[in-house]
């Protein structure tokens, strides 16, 4: 009856812990790791199906079902565009690595059977494979902490730690190699708690010596762009680096910056992470540099007005950016400041189009973010500050 309980209550933890995770992709609060969750999609239901074979109570086989299925889930939200970050060479090589490992383990089962000898085998290889799927997202966490978020893990954790209770009190000394999927997942979960739980690392501040900007939880939505030190008007923030898209493909990717109609970027960290702001406090110069529009203070968010990267006269998006002149609307560049006498602060190339539509504009100079002193400024948004607790 105990061990029916605790496995109960692991499966309740577990659908909870994916529950919660889920809502942090939706919110994209995170980034999963496409290949841990794509090994977990089928690797899980593997270990399930081996279980059952071993003679596991229902009970036992509550949570790993739970994980299967949900597994499964996850990884076709990580394939769709712009959900994760790329699959790197390093995860591709242990994504082959591990579908071998799980191909000689099916093979072996079909040789061998129900011999003693599969028991062994059963407990070698299963380490093995969770430990293969686990590792992308290990690797991935300890460089990037913000990429998971602690909560769904520590529920995760705990799910493992019902389903030991609930394998032991089954019997499980009886049958040691029923304990090892529980034991080694309640250890690698809690390990993934610890990783994204530091707030210091070589991931949570994409920096260089000077510590310019930092990514962190936002008060605008999801990760946000911070300020790492004090930013005087026309300071250079930071320069972008990214993949080069087609026009296409932007339309696709939410990340995308326009320099000009056919010129796009999906930006590299930590610019991916960028917020929009109807009244922002950077904009672009002429080959990606980003510059502050005004004063910035150290630990204050570094925002954009996403209308000053877009063209296209059918894209619109929703704001809720909280400054007193939200638009509540996005539109592009063109549309969005139609009606305004200077050019908004954009790259030369966006300025460009939206001259194009405004007749009569005014012929200031291409950078607005180099104003002289004196001249107007965009209306300051909501100032959002952080304490940065430097490592």
């Amino acid at each position: 009856m105990l061990s029916i309980v605790l496995g109960g209550c692991a499966a309740l933890l577990q659908v909870a812990g994916y529950v919660f995770y889920i809502r942090n992709i939706f919110n994209k609060s995170i980034l999963p790791n496409a290949a841990s969750f794509l090994m977990f999609a089928y690797g899980t239901a593997f270990v399930f199906v081996l279980e059952w074979q071993g003679g596991a109570t229902m009970a036992m086989l509550a949570l790993p079902g739970v994980c299967a299925l949900m597994g499964i889930v996850i990884a076709g939200l990580c394939l769709r565009k712009g959900a994760t970050e790329p699959v790197d060479g390093v995860e591709k090589l242990t994504f082959g690595i591990d579908v071998a490992l799980t191909i000689g383990y099916g093979a072996a089962l079909a040789v061998f059977g129900q011999s003693p000898a599969f028991a062994l085998f059963f407990l070698l290889g299963l380490n093995a494979t969770t430990l293969t799927a686990f590792f992308p997202l290990l690797r991935s966490t300890y460089r990037f902490p913000l990429r998971e978020r602690p909560g769904p893990w520590v529920v995760w954790t705990l799910a493992y730690a019902c389903l030991t209770a609930a394998t032991l009190a089954a019997g499980g000394l009886n049958s040691p190699a029923l304990l090892v999927y529980p034991v080694f997942n309640l250890v690698l979960h809690a390990t993934l708690v610890v990783l994204a739980s530091r707030k210091s690392g070589p991931g949570v501040a994409f920096v260089d010596g000077d510590r310019k900007v930092r990514n962190q939880q936002s008060a605008i939505h999801g990760l946000g762009m911070f300020a790492g030190r004090d930013y005087e008007r026309g300071d250079e923030i930071w320069v972008l680096k990214g993949r080069p898209v087609t026009a296409s493909a932007s339309s696709s990717d939410p990340n995308a910056v326009g320099f000009a109609p056919d010129v796009w970027i999906d930006p590299d960290p930590p610019f991916e992470f960028v917020n929009h702001s109807c009244a922002p406090n950077g904009a672009f110069g002429r080959s990606g540099e980003f510059y502050a529009l005004r004063p910035i203070a150290k630990g204050e968010e570094v925002t954009l007005d996403y209308s000053t990267t877009e063209v296209d006269p059918d894209w619109r998006m929703s704001c809720g950016c909280g400054v007193a002149t939200c638009r509540k609307e996005l539109r592009a560049i063109q549309i969005a400041f139609v009606d305004q006498v200077f050019p908004p602060p954009a790259a030369p190339g966006m300025q460009a189009v939206w001259r194009a539509h405004r007749h009569g504009a005014n012929e200031r100079p291409a950078f607005p973010q180099l104003f002289p002193a004196g001249s107007a400024l965009p209306a300051e948004p909501a100032v959002v500050r952080h304490d940065f607790n430097d490592a």
